[in-house]
Order: C-alpha cells, then sequence, then structure tokens
C-alpha cells in the first residue's frame, strides 16, 4: 500500500526548501554583534579555519587535538585534517546527541586544543554546561559548530562559542547550494590563512538553483531517489582539499533568502509533537530549552528492530525518512583509522541504531503529514 501511495505522489526529498534567487544588497544581512564575519565556500572551510585559528593562539602546542562527538558528520573530521589537527572521539550522552560530559573530562589533555559543539537538527549541545566546565580550562577554544541550524534574529545574541561556523549548502536550513559563515571574537589576519581566490560561479549558479529546486518536487525527485545507481544520502568522508572566500551573488541572495527562512512556519514540527508520543520518541532533548527551529524532525524510537520496521514502512511510501548518518563517526567509509577513540561509543552506536529523521521542508504538506502519521501509528 505504502509503495503504491509512492508511485502517485512520488518521493519527498528528506530536506530542502527552494532557493530564492532574488538578489539584495550584502550588507542587507544583519549583523552579529560581538563577532567579526568571515564568508566562506562551505560550512567545512569554516570548521577549517576556525581550527586553524585556534592553533594560530597556541603555537607551543606541538600535537593538537580537537574533541569531536561519536555521532556527526564526516566533515568535521574533513576540517580537523586539513587543519593540521588530530581528532579524539569521545561518546554522546545517553539518548542525547550532545557530548556526555564525562567523557570529554576524561579525554582532555595538554593538546587539547579545541571541543566542536554540534547542533543536531537544531537540538543545541549543552552549551551552559560545557562552558561552565570550559572556565577551568581557558586554553581550549569552544567551536559552536551550526551546520544544521541557523538563528532567527533574535537568537544572534545567544551565539557564544569562540568561534561559531554556519553551512549554506544543500539541504541546509538556509541553503545556497554552497558558503559557509565563521563567527569570530577577534578579527582574523588573512596573511596567516590559506585562502584561495573566489571562484567565479555566476554563469552556472542559477541554472544549478534552477535544477535544484525542480527536483525538489516529489515526482522529479523520485527519478533520482529509486536510482540505485546514486546512492542518494550515502554518508562518506570527503576529504577537504582547499578553501576560499564565498562569492559575491551567494552574498546578495543571503537576505532574501534569510527573510524567507525567518517567515517559514514551523507548524510542521508541532504537527509532529502532537502525533508521535513520548513512548515512540525516546529523544528529551525535544522537550527542551535547548531545541530550536528544527531542520529535520529527530525520531530516537525503543530499539533497532522498531526502526528497521518504521523506517522501511516510511521509505516505501516515499514519505522522506533518513536515518541520517546511520553509522557511528569512527565506522563510516573513509574515517576508519584517521581518528583517536577515547573509551567507548556505545551509546553513539545505539543512537545511530534507533534514530529516524522526518522532513519539515515546505514540500510536506497537509496529506504527506496524514499518511506519515498514519504509518507511525500502527506502529506506536
Amino acid at each position: 500500500m505504502e509503495a503504491f501511495g509512492a508511485l502517485i505522489h512520488g518521493d519527498l526529498p528528506p530536506a530542502g526548501n527552494p532557493i530564492c534567487l532574488q538578489e539584495t544588497a550584502v550588507d542587507a544581512f544583519p549583523s552579529f554583534a560581538g563577532y567579526y564575519p568571515l564568508w566562506l565556500d562551505s560550512g567545512t572551510s569554516a570548521l577549517a579555519v576556525a581550527l586553524l585559528a585556534a592553533k594560530a593562539k597556541q603555537p607551543d602546542i606541538s600535537a593538537p587535538e580537537v574533541i569531536v562527538p561519536a555521532y556527526c558528520c564526516p566533515d568535521l573530521v574533513a576540517a580537523a585534517i586539513f587543519a593540521g589537527v588530530k581528532v579524539v572521539v569521545v561518546d554522546i550522552a545517553q539518548a542525547d546527541p550532545a557530548l556526555d560530559i564525562e567523557a570529554v573530562q576524561a579525554a582532555i589533555s595538554d593538546n587539547t586544543l579545541a571541543i566542536i559543539a554540534v547542533n543536531f537538527l537544531g537540538i543545541r549541545e549543552q552549551l551552559t554546561e560545557l562552558k561552565q566546565w570550559l572556565a577551568q580550562h581557558p586554553r581550549i577554544s569552544l567551536i559552536e559548530d551550526n551546520a544544521q541550524w541557523f538563528p532567527d534574529a533574535e537568537e544572534f545574541s545567544e551565539l557564544s562559542g569562540d568561534y561559531v561556523v554556519f553551512s549554506f549548502g544543500r539541504g541546509k536550513p538556509l541553503s545556497l547550494l554552497g558558503g559557509g559563515l565563521l563567527l569570530t571574537r577577534q578579527p582574523l589576519g588573512f596573511s596567516s590563512l590559506p585562502i584561495t581566490d573566489t571562484p567565479n560561479t555566476a554563469s552556472h549558479f542559477k541554472l544549478k538553483a534552477t535544477a535544484y529546486n525542480l527536483l525538489l518536487r516529489p515526482r522529479l525527485y523520485q527519478l533520482l531517489n529509486r536510482n540505485p545507481l546514486l546512492k542518494l544520502g550515502e554518508t562518506r568522508y570527503h576529504a577537504l582539499t582547499g578553501v576560499s572566500l564565498m562569492d559575491e551573488q551567494r552574498r546578495r541572495l543571503l537576505p532574501e533568502n534569510f527573510k524567507r527562512y525567518t517567515d517559514r512556519s514551523r507548524d510542521r514540527e508541532q504537527a509532529y509533537d502532537t502525533c508521535i508520543p513520548a513512548s515512540l520518541n525516546r529523544l528529551d532533548a525535544l522537550r527542551s530549552s535547548r531545541r530550536k527551529r528544527l531542520l529535520r524532525y529527530p525520531l530516537l524510537v525503543n530499539d533497532a528492530r522498531q526502526r528497521t520496521i518504521l523506517l522501511n514502512n516510511l521509505r516505501r511510501a516515499g514519505l522522506g525518512a533518513t536515518a541520517m548518518y546511520q553509522k557511528p563517526l569512527p565506522a563510516i567509509d573513509g574515517v576508519r583509522g584517521m581518528v583517536d577513540i577515547e573509551g567507548n561509543y556505545q551509546n553513539a552506536q545505539d543512537f545511530a541504531d534507533r534514530l529516524i529523521t522526518l522532513p519539515l521542508h515546505e514540500g510536506v504538506n497537509q496529506d504527506s503529514l496524514r499518511r506519515i502519521n498514519d504509518i507511525i501509528s500502527r506502529l506506536a
């Protein structure tokens, strides 16, 4: 029945809203009080430059290390390797994407340069607890990785990292198919950074953006999603080979796309809140003050078997459900052997085995929500 529904409706992408191609002066974008912005070609580049800047502040550390969560995107590893910083993986909390504070404490050494605090789909890291603990370690930088979240204007003041990273890549909250932003407490000197010339993308960017907008339509996306050769959504390690500045065309598109982002209704989030019982979703952080505007709706079911059943049913129906990264960071293809592991990562493994994400973009209409709810209710 689910597969028949997909033939009629097409497949929903897991994430992605249309890109508005209306250009505005670059200074029309809001400023970030207390921070200096550096506009770069990707969020991975922004994270790499943050690590390079933190490294430059601690020249006496000959073998610098950065602590990252055991459940996260492998782009964190790519950024660290580009910056010449060793990655130390620590476990996350139980049934929570935030770092296990005790595991972080055990992983700290004289070589620890920074900790990356990841905002997971709009659920912030335990920043208050981390900052309180880091007050005892003033040499360690806190990097706030917000690649999966972008603040509304009134939330800019809540940013608290020594460095703050955003991404404007495909499927991100504020997507321009590329670009990144690094916020720093002090201005950075370009002469010490390996930043190349800005690539000229104006000639083909609008064509790419138009094609991207078309492929967000379920019937067209289905042609890609059902092609076994494309392997959409597969999580793999991709090395970072260079860093450049963000092009001016994307900069001019930001103000209008930011306005549309902040004007977007959060009714879909609320619909999931209403229809998914707490007995099925064990992610308590969704019901905490750490929750902000979500990129996708995370559903942490009771066990791996339940996740397999529900995910397969939602996928057959073409309803945009994913298993996100599918594996803990050390088990992702291309990452093995490139990181040090502090302790074990059993909580990250459990999280990876139980997580489903549900779509929240503009293409999710009332009929899609009804179909998703019907499938979930059979399992609840």
